[in-house]
């Protein structure tokens, strides 16, 4: 093929391919400037603070969230983030009542659910965006125990040995990344929040007991009760 010949085949290539990476390129940031928001989920550990760094050890839990984007500019929100986290955790096997030969396993767990509303501020272009934000809201202390059979994991029975509602206030923030574009954007999330509750009612391991008649006995702790929170997770947009 002549070489005029080939530079013209290459000349029609490139024209046909331009408006198609056009396009694309109007189909991605047509996207992003369509989201209206993002939902979240994460994994989390928390680090106790202060007096309550006394009496527990770091937690793990899940974290759920979604933003809501107000007005225009994509860079101010509404945040709902709800969370569940566990500082504490025993288990021990008994002889059941009445039934020789027969155990089941009791499980004793020590958990906060939080839930929080809030103001979201996003800045940012391109990949890779940063974001703080700050809500108030309640958490519960609650302390359950689960009995199931050795051989099992399905309980059979359950009990809440002991809860305590308190309000919640925390401020975080974080980094997202950018990893999949398209209708259905998706964001790699880590971050770091401080969550403050006052003066709480808890249990801990080994504030749970029985007395001799198989009676149980408490003894709660009241401190304060605020920690420090990573997560690490996803973000897609909506």
């Amino acid at each position: 093929m002549p070489r005029l010949s080939r530079l013209a085949v290459v000349a029609l290539v490139l024209a046909g391919a331009a408006p198609v990476a056009a396009q694309n390129y109007r189909d991605v940031t047509d996207t992003e400037r369509s989201v209206r928001g993002y939902f979240g989920a994460n994994l989390q550990v928390s680090f106790p603070q202060g007096e309550f760094d006394q009496f527990v050890g770091e937690g793990v839990g899940v974290g759920l969230h979604g933003t809501f984007l107000l007005g225009g500019s994509g860079h101010v929100g509404l945040r709902v983030a709800g969370s569940w986290i566990q500082y504490g955790r025993s288990s021990e096997r008994i002889p059941f009542p009445g039934l020789p030969g027969i155990s089941v396993d009791l499980t004793t767990s020590n958990d906060i659910y939080s839930f929080g509303v809030g103001p979201e501020f996003q800045a940012g272009s391109g990949a890779l965006h940063v974001y703080g934000y700050g809500t108030a809201g309640f958490s519960n202390f609650r302390t359950s125990t689960q009995a199931e059979g050795s051989s099992n994991t399905n309980p059979f029975a359950e009990s809440t040995n002991f809860s305590d509602w308190t309000w919640a206030l925390a401020g975080g923030g974080g980094v997202m990344f950018q990893v999949a574009y398209g209708r259905t954007p998706v964001w790699i999330d880590g971050g770091l929040r401080y969550q403050g509750h006052g003066r709480t009612r808890y249990l801990r391991e080994g504030s749970l007991d029985t007395d001799n008649n198989g009676n149980v006995v408490l003894s709660p702790i009241e401190s304060e009760t605020n920690m420090l929170v990573m997560h690490l997770g996803v973000q897609v947009g909506f």
